[in-house]
């Protein structure tokens, strides 16, 4: 009997070990997030097709995937083809007002600033107001309801010479008209204006040079940018509004005509509604820790949640698969021969907690946008919408019929 007991100990024991050993061995398999899915369909639908691109998929602060393809300069420009990576900056053009809408507030909420608040009394002292400028809001900026149009009579959005200090001073001394207030006009002076307002709120006295009072306060919010925007979200980066390092990003033309790219060159003084460089790297790290659920390292809930429903440098749309938050970016150069040169980029919050950042180096010809396009979306808004819908419903159950996903978007103009 205790011989038999024995052996039955000894038979247990052995497995266990066995079953032990083989648990160690082959452990249970995590299964992947279906919302990779997402991801293989930007990739498949980007790869190959003759154009420069990167992207990033973060989804609950982390990185969901990511891929890039093409050439950020060609041999026209060096004596070799420099290949697009994750870390080759771009020009993001207007992505940079919702940065500059986050910053102001930010800075804001320390000063006991609210955006109903007027501009007028932080504006420089000897600039020469004109009609209606004492009632504009911080938000009629961050909404392009402040009734500026540019210095034509007409909407028409300025880059160069109305976004540096002159041109900045000519609008607001030119005014606003009273049938122009409350009505959405885009315009990247909005924004420029906060590249006067920021150090203004944090101090600074205009000693009415404006040469050096236009350096010192570009400089003062390029500053308070990278310190309490990029750096927050672990962006360390210097220059960043300048396509110089270590190696510059050209725009070019689709399909690719082989002429020299497009260098959209040094932002330091017109900066504010657009000019920050950053990688899709870099990008996806600041979007997503401005926008996604619970990450407080730039901005508070209330904060975040401003930027998303009222439209503080930021738009919305919402399809069957849910609502969706961006600002796209648009730099170009187009001699009007049809053939444009230039970035098209977005960053966009999707649901499921997800934040994707796209860059593309190239524009087609014809339209300067997105270089591809289809019968179900035509630029690069309604391009990640339909991306994301392809995950979510490959063709089956919600849509009986393609849908142009550019119909669902409010303001489909590039930006």
């Amino acid at each position: 009997m205790k011989t038999l007991l024995t052996s039955i100990s000894i038979f247990f024991a052995a497995l266990v070990l066995v079953v032990g050993c083989k648990k160690d061995k082959d452990p249970v398999p995590v299964p992947e997030d279906p919302a990779k899915r997402f991801v293989q369909v930007l990739d498949d639908s980007l790869k190959s097709r003759g154009f420069g691109y990167s992207f990033v998929v973060y989804k609950n602060n982390e990185i969901l995937g990511s891929a890039s393809g093409g050439l950020q300069a060609t041999t026209v420009e060096a004596d070799k083809d420099f290949p697009i990576t994750l870390d080759s900056k771009m020009q993001i053009a207007s992505m940079t007002k919702t940065l500059t809408a986050a910053a102001f507030l930010k800075l804001a909420q320390e000063k006991g600033i609210k955006t109903t608040d007027k501009i007028i009394d932080h504006l420089p002292k000897t600039w020469t107001k004109g009609p209606n400028i004492d009632l504009i809001t911080f938000k009629d900026l961050l909404t392009h309801t402040s009734g500026i149009i540019g210095l034509g009579e007409y909407c028409q959005n300025g880059a160069y010479s109305e976004n540096n200090w002159y041109g900045l001073k000519a609008l607001i001394e030119k005014g606003v008209k009273t049938e122009n207030r409350q009505v959405s006009c885009y315009q990247n002076a909005n924004f420029g204006l906060f590249r006067v307002l920021i150090p203004s709120i944090l101090g600074y006295q205009f000693s009415g040079h404006d040469i050096n009072d236009g350096l010192a306060t570009a400089t003062q919010y390029e500053e308070y940018v990278s310190k309490n925007i990029l750096e927050k979200a672990g962006v360390v980066t210097s220059n960043f509004l300048n396509n110089s390092f270590p190696v510059a990003t050209f725009g070019y033309d689709f399909p690719y005509t082989k002429e020299l790219g497009f260098n959209p060159g040094d932002f330091s003084q017109t900066t504010g509604g657009y000019g920050v460089y950053l990688s899709a790297n870099e990008a996806v790290k600041v979007y997503s820790s401005l926008f996604e659920t619970d990450n407080n390292a730039i901005l508070t809930a209330e904060m975040r949640e401003q930027i998303l429903t009222s439209g503080l440098g930021s738009y919305c749309t919402v399809t069957p698969e849910g609502k969706f938050s961006y600002h796209d970016g648009w730099w170009y150069l187009n001699y009007g021969n049809g053939k444009w040169k230039g970035f098209r980029s977005i960053w966009m919050k999707c649901p499921e907690n997800m934040t994707v950042v796209l860059f593309t180096n190239a524009l087609r010809n014809g339209d300067g946008l997105f270089p591809i396009s289809s019968g179900i979306y035509s630029d690069i808004t309604s391009y990640v919408l339909w991306a994301f819908s392809k995950y979510k419903d490959p063709g089956r159950g919600k849509r009986t019929a393609p849908v142009n996903f550019h119909d669902y978007l409010e303001h489909p103009e590039p930006h």
